[in-house]
């Protein structure tokens, strides 16, 4: 199996258009190629923090530790949302329903990829009362919906976009994100920084991250039928904060 190792870094802070594509029929996905690698922080990692706890102590705890910016002990970056970009043919078959629960005072999971038209489930599975309070780019609502312990909702994303997610009954240190695209080739990075994008039309696209601390970078990227692209990615320090 043939490799080939890229390194990129910070290349821009903007989602980057297509570099070209060349993809193929629908029919031969099962002879198409795949990309996966691991996302990294270039230098010394930040100490975890730890956010206070304003309202239910008895269930929440007095502070819960800020996951916001999550690095393994070798660097590895949790919590990056991968997404291919430049891609129109492939995968076609529909995703099924993704979730977000309410779970120990946490939204869970944190950061998630859906695509257009999907459904996702909204659970509470603590036993105090959630809302789950959604904007497209942190500002325009998307919906905002109560919770009630071991309730069950749902929502159809019919736009891509960046969905923040808030609990606003004073859980002020709870907060998740969707990335919604139109196609279904993404990824978020495991607990090493590990991700991977399976069947792949042959081509050439633009690979872009997405993190919620560290904003957002892209390189261009090639796909060739059964091969593997590996790469590896990086975070300088300095990155840009805040996003």
């Amino acid at each position: 199996m043939n490799r080939r190792v890229i390194g990129l870094g910070l290349g821009c802070l903007v989602c980057v258009a297509a570099v070209g594509t060349n993809a193929a029929p629908d029919s031969d996905i099962e002879r198409s190629g795949s990309i996966s690698g691991q996302v990294v922080f270039a230098g010394s990692a930040p100490r975890q923090g730890s956010l206070p706890v304003h309202k239910n102590k008895a269930v929440c705890g007095a502070s819960t530790p800020d996951e916001s910016l999550l690095i393994d002990t070798h660097g590895g970056l949790k919590n990056v949302a991968v997404i291919l970009d430049g891609i129109d043919a492939g995968k076609g078959r529909p995703a099924p329903p993704a979730q977000l629960d309410n779970k120990d005072c946490a939204f869970v999971p944190r950061v998630q990829t859906m695509t257009v038209g999907q459904t996702l489930i909204l659970r509470n599975s603590d036993f105090i009362l959630h809302n789950v309070h959604a904007r497209r780019n942190g500002y325009k609502t998307v919906f905002n919906l109560g919770l009630p312990h071991w309730s069950e909702k749902t929502y159809r994303f019919e736009q891509p976009g960046r969905i923040r997610v808030d609990c606003d009954v004073l859980h002020t240190w709870m907060r998740a994100h969707i990335i919604v695209t139109d196609h279904p080739y993404t990824a978020v990075t495991d607990a090493a920084g590990q991700f991977s994008i399976t069947r792949i039309p042959q081509g050439k696209y633009a690979l872009r991250l997405w993190h919620e601390q560290l904003g957002e970078q892209a390189q261009p990227v090639s796909v060739r039928t059964a091969q593997e692209t590996r790469v590896r990615l990086t975070y300088p320090a300095q990155a840009q904060k805040g996003h």
